[in-house]
């Protein structure tokens, strides 16, 4: 951890830095590496580590998820602002399985830090809270049955904090609803999403107003039928205000095989959902509001304005502070080896730049260009891609994209020889985004890495802090020890030591940075 110290006043001076020594002490050190060719590494075993996912933690801090070892185990990590591991272990196991493959699975987590995994296990489904500390504070069972299938279960914090789960069971899709604090189921049985002669499987799970969620299922009648996405809301009660067999996405064309694609919530109890259709390769973007009305047509809108000579795969969005939907995605012509990476912007489902969006990485020969994957970065907009020079290695990239579609920076994240894939992108402390992916040097031997990239596209940790400047102003003097008071109790920003709530030890920090 970085720390600019101030002048310090006082005998408290000595305690409050032998205190924070010693909390240092206790943590696994691994700062965000500035060299493109040798990335952080998050979690790595002797086996296959798989399919990082990424969620805020407290005070900063950023939990990685992943499959790691023998079995595909579920292991957890936490890491604060500069990269460095929150625990005592550089990860914990959250779940010992013993599967042969894997499915998608969901984290979350919550305004009090802590985060929720959930996950297949062998016949069912299980969710598991963990605490900011790294202690696993519960484990429920979301379904069992050895007679069914389960597919890809999905998580999310509805804003009355309860914790909601999403999944597919056989040909339907099933949520619950748990209690934060005891793990606690709400609803006696699970709440079945099931439709005659059709099968509906869970795709992802996002909260809406008052407690409500939104459920997204792909919906076909026949295995190699046309494939659709349907939304669902249940109410913080289990009542389900939108029809029961639900509200279509869209409804000309198909999802590929085998695509789920994940939404966002808008902030206002409705969603925005971008995905691909097959046949042509294209992708489209809708917004569905809280009554479960679709806002840009039946099928939503192309982000082009036309279908003709690229093919167009998954697309990756995100909501910006100034309330725009920014999406991206690979672009290729077909049955050739000219590769790119396009955006478009939508203001009130209306295309800001241009019929065929902005050229991020603009068409050239390469082996390919992939898993374009959109990010904030401060209050900015980025774009993380991979870009593979041949069949052994893919450099991974992210290019700064501004109102109006121009490329601010595009900077090297990781480079050299290896696979890198499955990115995962959030936002990161100090004007920042934090990326992780899987990869490695052989197929079955990949790690999890990370790398954290500056809205002035410097790759490393963040420059040098003030530790308890709380509101910003350059010094540590009262009104920053108004903020940590009022937090007390809390896992608010005044976490100085990040290990979950604001206490004595918080205040011993701060005090030893007293400059005023």
């Amino acid at each position: 951890m970085r720390i600019t110290t101030l002048s310090r006043r006082g005998p408290i001076v000595c305690f409050a830095a032998a205190c924070f020594t010693g909390l240092l002490g206790t943590a696994v050190h691994g700062d965000y590496s500035s060299d493109p060719a040798a990335p952080t590494v998050l979690i790595s075993t002797a086996n296959d580590d798989v399919q990082p996912k990424v969620a805020l933690g407290p005070g900063g801090s950023r939990y990685v998820s992943c499959f790691a070892g023998a079995g595909y185990d579920v292991r957890l990590t936490r890491v604060d602002g500069n990269g460095n591991f929150m625990w005592k272990t550089q990860s914990i196991l959250v779940a010992d399985r013993s599967m042969s493959s894997t499915q998608d699975y969901g984290l979350a987590s919550d305004s009090a830090g802590n985060a929720y995994v959930t996950y297949n296990v062998t016949s069912g489904v299980e969710l598991a809270a963990v605490s900011p500390a790294g202690t696993i504070e519960w484990k429920a069972t979301v379904a069992t049955s050895a007679a069914s299938s389960f597919a890809g279960p999905h998580v999310c914090v509805a804003s009355d904090g309860a914790v909601w789960v999403g999944y597919g069971q056989d040909s339907t899709s099933r949520v619950q609803r748990f209690d934060p604090v005891n793990g606690v189921a709400s609803f006696a049985a699970p709440i079945i999403v099931t439709e005659a002669s059709n099968t509906q499987i869970a795709a992802d799970i996002q909260p809406g107003l008052s407690g409500a969620v939104i459920l997204s299922c792909v919906r076909y009648t026949t295995f190699s039928g046309a494939k659709i996405l349907r939304a669902h809301m249940f109410n913080a009660d289990g009542t389900r205000p939108w029809a029961t067999i639900g509200s279509s996405v869209f409804t000309t064309g198909s999802l590929q095989f085998g695509n789920f694609p994940s939404f966002i919530a808008d902030g206002s109890g409705g969603a925005y959902f971008c995905w691909y259709t097959s046949s042509p390769l294209q992708c489209n973007v809708q917004r569905m509001n809280s009554l479960g009305t679709v806002l840009y047509g039946a099928s939503g809108i192309g982000v082009t304005s036309t279908t003709a000579g690229f093919n167009r795969v998954s697309p990756s969005m995100t909501l910006a502070s100034d309330n725009r939907l920014y999406v991206f995605w690979s672009q290729q012509v077909p049955s050739t080896s000219l590769y790119g990476v396009y955006g478009q912007c939508f203001a009130k489902g209306v295309r800001q730049w241009g019929n065929d969006g902005a050229a991020i990485a603009p068409m050239a020969t390469v082996y390919s260009r992939t898993w374009a994957t959109a990010s904030l970065i401060g209050n900015e907009v980025a774009c993380f891609y991979d870009d593979s020079p041949s069949a052994v290695q893919d450099n991974i990239r992210c290019a700064k994209v501004n109102g109006v579609g121009a490329v601010a920076w595009t900077s090297d994240v990781a480079t050299g020889l290896g696979s890198r894939y499955r990115l995962a992108a959030i936002v990161a402390s100090e004007d920042g985004a934090m990326l992780t992916w899987q990869g490695g040097l052989s197929t079955g031997a990949s790690d999890i890495w990370a790398a954290r990239i500056g809205a002035d596209g410097v790759l490393g940790a963040p420059p040098s802090v003030v530790v308890g400047d709380l509101n910003n102003d350059g010094v540590v003097d009262a009104a920053d020890l108004t903020i940590l008071l009022n937090q007390w109790g809390t896992a608010g920003t005044a976490d100085l030591n990040n290990d979950g709530v604001v206490d004595a030890a918080d205040l011993a920090i701060l005090l030893g940075n007293w400059s005023a």
